[in-house]
């Protein structure tokens, strides 16, 4: 399963539907939740090792360089293999 995380309202995200071996990709304002030392994040990773942030994303809100390093920066054409890729798909906004 492919989670999209397109929201900065970390109430909205249950990390417990998330598997080890679903996907999940951080977009729009959820790169916010991709930064260094969220909680949220770190309960994201020890469910899944495949985390994902759009490049473009990051660099419209400024916060590339305190984006987690354990997480794969990507683009839009690395998105649409991961959306061709995994199936269902779960959009948390």
């Amino acid at each position: 399963m492919l989670h999209t995380i397109s929201t900065a309202n970390q109430s909205a995200i249950n990390p417990q539907l998330i598997s080890a071996q679903d996907v999940v990709l951080f977009w729009q304002n959820g790169v916010i939740l991709a930064i260094q030392n969220n909680p949220l994040l770190n309960d994201i990773i020890k469910k899944t090792k495949h985390c994902y942030v759009i490049n473009s994303d990051i660099e419209a809100r400024g916060i590339s360089k305190i984006i987690d390093s354990r997480l794969k920066i990507i683009n839009m054409q690395q998105v649409v293999g991961l959306t061709t890729n995994h199936f269902p798909q779960m959009n948390w906004e």
